[in-house]
């Protein structure tokens, strides 16, 4: 399927790919991805949902097609702004159709925290109408006590650019050997992140644990049962916190790239029934 290519966040230099399948969709998916991937990992997803949505990924800073060198990305806040930069153009774009944040790994711990702290980033930024975490990273599988999370916070800002070391092993992503081929051979996927974004992430992902209850608005969470690199159980804790408004649904076999591993159909499959449930209602 085709795809519009567009330039948002700060200063318009970010690359980001449009996939519009209907003239009159019921609603705008906003694709944040994770750690090391690009929006053009996820042309499958978007032409699933095509036929009812429009999808935007945008590649952060120094992913993807984006300008910047991998491992060195801009501070939490800044990663914000570019989600808002793009909602707004969304906006621009759609006017007020339901914008959904869609948020896997990473970009699951800034979906999450955007939806949270929006007003502080863009007063006028448009509510999202829902939220979608694919495996997010909210807290490392081995979770911190809170005084380490502080220290690491601390650390992170001592020392920015300390990368960790060599990287997530692709073998932890997907048990699809296709998609793993895929992985390995992508020139564009890499597995760098400074020290200074890794600790915000987990002190982020903690913040966003204890302000859950905040989060008003239909929530669907997903998760692999075989997924390494997460904690799943914090998962399952955001659920209960968020309260009637979240679900959970965890995939047996499955790893941390639900979206490329053998039950990716299960996944999509999943993810269009709870939009067409919460959202049928705004077609246009």
């Amino acid at each position: 399927m085709d795809y519009e290519t567009l330039s948002t966040g700060r200063g318009g230099h970010l690359h980001a790919k449009l996939w519009v399948g209907v003239d009159s969709p019921q609603g705008v998916l906003i694709l944040i991805h994770g750690l090391g991937d690009h929006s053009g990992r996820f042309a499958e997803l978007a032409a699933s949902l095509s036929n009812r949505w429009a999808v935007l990924a945008m590649d952060l800073p120094g992913h993807g097609d984006s300008p910047g060198k991998p491992g060195r990305m801009p501070r939490f806040a800044n990663l914000l702004q570019d989600i808002a930069l793009a909602s707004r153009a969304m906006t621009d774009r759609f006017g007020s159709l339901p914008q959904v944040i869609l948020g896997h790994s990473m970009g699951g711990n800034l979906a999450i925290s955007y939806v949270l702290r929006r007003k502080e980033i863009d007063a006028d930024s448009v509510q999202p109408a829902g939220l979608v975490l694919v495996a997010p990273m909210l807290m490392p599988p081995r979770p911190m006590p809170r005084p380490w999370i502080f220290a690491a916070w601390l650390t992170g800002h001592v020392f920015p650019f300390l990368r960790f070391g060599p990287g997530v092993d692709a073998d932890q992503l997907t048990s699809d050997p296709d998609e793993l081929r895929a992985i390995k051979e992508d020139p564009k996927l890499h597995s760098q992140i400074p020290m200074h974004l890794a600790t915000q992430l987990v002190a982020q992902g903690r913040w966003a644990l204890d302000q859950a209850r905040q989060i008003e608005w239909p929530t669907l969470i997903l998760y692999g049962q075989d997924d390494a690199l997460i904690d799943q159980a914090a998962c399952e804790n955001l659920a209960i916190r968020i309260g009637d408004s979240a679900c959970l649904a965890t995939f047996p076999d499955t790893k941390h790239a639900v979206f490329h591993d053998r039950t990716k159909a299960a996944v999509i499959k999943r993810l269009d029934v709870w939009l067409e449930t919460n959202f049928a209602e705004c077609a246009i």
